[in-house]
């Protein structure tokens, strides 16, 4: 198993950790070359290119399958866009990416678990959104703030890294403008499928509401306006992949609207009355991706699916992922 991981670090030009580490350690250049090795090796369709560990784990879109099933098939390209994230301490390395299906634009959401030199656990979200792709690509990059590393007296630790982003997540569920939202950094930028949702100069509506005053604020007072109230629950809040070096987090939630919300109060005197789309018990699996800085969330990337209203995770985590129900 070793000397199995030793080829795989050399393939892919990556530096073999020190003798006495080699059994538990990949560190960034490691984990980003696996994760680039095994997208080469899907567009290739070339399975056996990846180093899969016996009972490997994999699934997509909520739906447990066998290596070389869902996009592995069907995926033939690579996008511009690659945002990834890597957890050296976990050995979790994750990425929101843009693809093409078939000469299809698309997005990939993708996390690896590397154990001892081999991949464990494949954990896919296949989005097929030719807006979010175009922006993404328009985009090219991620801002380079993402890739700041935060000098060690700067950064707090991965368990006050979680709690800073569940707060988002709980302050999210009907969400009364009341809260405290101090967890955001004051220059906090929010996106959404590559469309900018914050600190806009002109006035544009958001989502499913006519609201235009909702993409002009920062952070911190959108969620003070109360207009996000129809999510009635996030549950099984998953913390993927942790980044202590950069102070960056990619987790995965589902979002649940009961369909019971059909009217919310806001702080500026006026009431927002939802449309007919949440008329109806939905369900959102949501990837987010977030920076902080000073403990605080100064950026947010956000991709998701609609899926089945209180669909549950495809698998049950092992102990190298944080979660809270």
């Amino acid at each position: 198993m070793l000397r199995k991981f030793l080829a795989c670090c050399a393939a892919l030009g990556v530096a073999a950790v020190p003798a006495q580490a080699q059994e538990a350690t990949c560190d960034r250049a490691c984990l980003e070359g696996v994760l680039d090795n095994y997208l080469q090796a899907m567009v290739a369709k070339d399975l056996g290119a990846v180093p899969l560990a016996d009972g490997v784990l994999v699934a997509e879109n909520g739906a447990r399958l066998l290596p070389g099933e869902g996009s592995w098939a069907t995926l033939d390209a690579l996008g511009t866009y690659r945002h990834v994230f890597a957890d050296p301490q976990t050995g979790n390395v994750g990425a929101i990416m843009t693809v093409f299906e078939h000469g299809a634009p698309a997005m990939l959401d993708l996390r690896l678990r590397v154990a001892e030199g081999e991949i464990a656990e494949i954990e896919t979200m296949f989005i097929r959104d030719a807006g979010g792709h175009a922006r993404y690509e328009e985009m090219g990059e991620p801002e380079d703030v993402w890739f700041t590393v935060v000098p060690e007296e700067q950064r707090v630790s991965r368990e006050d890294m979680i709690r800073t982003v569940n707060r988002y997540f709980t302050s999210m569920v009907r969400n009364d403008g009341r809260g405290d939202y101090t967890f955001f950094n004051e220059d906090c930028d929010r996106l959404e499928h590559a469309l900018k949702t914050t600190n806009l100069e002109t006035r544009e509506a958001y989502g499913h509401s006519t609201n235009t005053d909702f993409r002009t604020m920062d952070c911190r007072n959108q969620w003070a306006m109360g207009m996000l109230g129809f999510v009635t629950q996030i549950r099984d809040r998953r913390f993927l992949v942790v980044d202590e070096e950069r102070q960056a987090l990619m987790a995965m939630v589902y979002l649940d609207h009961d369909g019971t919300v059909r009217e919310l109060p806001l702080s500026t005197g006026d009431s927002f009355v939802l449309p007919p789309y949440f008329n109806v018990p939905r369900g959102l699996t949501v990837v987010e991706g977030f920076k902080l800085k000073d403990g605080m969330i100064q950026r947010i990337e956000m991709t998701l699916i609609e899926t089945p209203y209180g669909n549950p995770p495809q698998w049950d985590d092992a102990a190298d992922i944080t979660v809270i129900p």
